[in-house]
């Protein structure tokens, strides 16, 4: 059973420009280009917490896929059995995590690379602004 919900066009290939989290209005977003010179932004609301690892100066961008929170639970158990004590993300507990992305109707975003960035996002709602 495939644990993709949908995947994301528009970022295969991409380097990443910048990415700014604004915790307080509870969003994240993302300029990319693709490499034909066009501009796409990533907008992620509703935002919960993110987790980038490998960020370097020229990300490229593999691809991006929403997928279920029972994958999300099962890809990431080791990280998230190693940081939730510390309240990442946002709970301490797996329960709680879990209860609360029930609640806030949390959706996982998996951000794959070619180079460099790569990770997770938690968030309500996801827009991408294309050509």
């Amino acid at each position: 059973m495939s644990m993709v919900i949908q995947s994301f066009d528009h970022l295969h290939d991409n380097r990443v420009l910048c990415y700014c989290a604004d915790f307080e209005a509870h969003i994240l977003h993302v300029d990319t280009r693709t490499e034909a010179g066009e501009n796409v932004s990533v907008h992620f609301t509703g935002l919960l917490a993110h987790w980038f690892e490998n960020v370097i100066r020229d990300n490229i961008l593999f691809g991006m896929d929403e997928i279920t929170v029972d994958g999300f639970f099962e890809q990431y158990k080791d990280l998230l059995g190693g940081a939730v004590s510390y309240g990442f993300p946002a709970c301490c507990s797996i329960e709680e995590l879990r209860e609360r992305m029930d609640r806030e109707h949390i959706r996982v975003f998996v951000i794959d690379s070619s180079l460099g960035l790569c990770g997770f996002v938690l968030a309500q709602e996801v827009e991408l602004q294309c050509p």
